[in-house]
């Protein structure tokens, strides 16, 4: 028989305990490392913007629905349709706030994100109004110093042949260049895609269609992904 004193045994007792603590918080360890998973890596990245938000909604439409709500579910569901191809993106909004709700300096932070993310691209979507009720269709818009011109009218080409000859029976729509201050971020092609006028009833019900959302999509990523990567 082997005699312990109460104080050698106390002791023991508390070496044994942190030993086993010890032994469950790396077994914890192990198992969180294990069932994380690894952060898929893309060859290349897209920026996709959503125009607008918080306290600047952008253009409202009849039933109330502002600009703002119908780009972020855009960019939403063309980032889906990207990574599903394999492309990376990255999302300047991801909510109904903006990124700052002083005007220029939300413009500031969205630069800051396109220049960090070293895209091959840039896409901003927008919801367009005019004057003129009967005006529809999705348009497409560049950089007035030509970077993006021919990715802008491939776009538009693509757009117009399966998406505004089917809604709204014209196919003549043609890309315009300007001073826009997103699509001068970075020095790759970038474009603002317009995609309907919130202005025409019918447009506006389209915009608010998940059916006609998904479609434009696929097509701005179609176009996306046989003209810029190789």
């Amino acid at each position: 028989m082997v005699f312990v004193t109460k104080k050698k045994y106390f002791i023991a007792v508390a070496i044994v305990a942190l030993i086993a603590v010890a032994l469950g918080v790396v077994g914890v360890c192990i198992f969180a490392h294990k069932s994380q998973p690894a952060a898929k890596i893309y060859e290349h990245t897209v920026v996709i913007d959503a125009g607008h938000g918080g306290i600047d909604g952008g253009v409202v439409g009849s039933q109330g629905v502002k600009e703002s709500d119908i780009n972020l579910k855009m960019a939403g569901i063309l980032q889906n349709i990207l990574e599903d191809k394999g492309i990376g993106v990255v999302m300047t909004r991801t909510s109904k706030d903006a990124l700052n709700n002083i005007k220029r300096l939300d413009m500031q932070a969205r630069k800051d994100i396109i220049v960090k993310a070293s895209p091959i691209a840039v896409i901003s979507l927008h919801v367009n109004r005019f004057s003129d009720s009967s005006r529809r269709g999705a348009q497409v818009f560049y950089d007035d110093t030509g970077i993006g011109k021919d990715f802008a009218e491939s776009m538009q080409r693509s757009i117009n042949q399966n998406i505004n000859a089917k809604y709204s029976g014209r196919d003549d729509y043609e890309a315009i260049g300007g001073d826009l201050f997103i699509t001068k971020c970075v020095k790759v092609p970038s474009i603002i895609i317009e995609c309907g006028f919130i202005s025409n009833a019918e447009d506006e019900k389209l915009l608010l269609s998940q059916e006609y959302c998904r479609e434009l999509c696929g097509v701005i990523a179609g176009v996306l992904s046989d003209a810029l990567i190789v």
